[in-house]
Formats: structure tokens, sequence, C-alpha cells
């Protein structure tokens, strides 16, 4: 029995990654920004991700800045690889929850917590 959970659960694993992945594709856009529970003074409409069902998104922000790559889920956590900007590594950030119009994710930046709220434009 043992032996059997420990093929059963990679894949269930891998299953709802992929589920995650289908209710990712479309567009998103911030609602709010927090910061170590702040409100981040900045417009939430310059910030927003478009994911596609082939593994690609496309992510906008402040300042004009940019990503493209390639994206995949495992588990809680959103791992992208941008192809846009050179020398970058892949990023992961937890998802706190995803439904069929909202997505909360978490991210560390320069060891500040970050939540950002999205909501579904399609």
């Amino acid at each position: 029995m043992k032996g059997l959970s420990l093929i059963l659960l990679p894949l269930l694993l891998v299953a709802c990654g992929n589920v995650q992945e289908k209710k990712l594709v479309g567009k998103w856009q911030a609602i709010s920004l927090i910061e170590d529970g702040m409100p981040i003074p900045v417009p939430p409409s310059e910030v927003g991700f478009e994911f596609s069902p082939q593994g690609y998104y496309n992510f906008r922000s402040t300042l004009n800045y940019k990503e493209a790559g390639t994206f995949y889920v495992s588990g809680s956590l959103l791992f992208t690889m941008d192809t846009l900007n050179e020398a970058s590594t892949e990023k992961s950030v937890q998802i706190l929850d995803l439904t069929k119009d909202s997505l909360f994710i978490r991210m560390n930046d320069e060891g500040r917590q970050r939540i950002v709220k999205l909501g579904r434009l399609q």
C-alpha cells in the first residue's frame, strides 16, 4: 500500500498543477498591491498578466517593465522563466487563491512580502 501511495502522490500533484494552469489561462488585471501589509502607492491598472494555453505568459508592471516567457504550476507555486530580459532566472510566486475570476499571489521582493490581487479580464 505504501508503494502505491508513493506512485500516486506525484501523479496527483502533476494533475493538480495542470488544473491550476488551465484556470490561469486568460488576461488578469491587478486590483490591489500590498507590501508588508500596506497598500503600494501605484495604480494597480499598470500591473497585469496574460497566460496562454500553450504555457506562455506576458507580464507588465510600473515604469514600463515587461516580461514574457514560459510558465508552469507545481502545487501552489507558479514558476516563470522570462525570455525577454537577458540573464533571467526562473522565478516562483505562491498562488494563495485561484478561482475563475480572481488570482491572489504572494511574492518576495528583496525581503519584503508582496501580495498582488488580480481580477480576470478574459
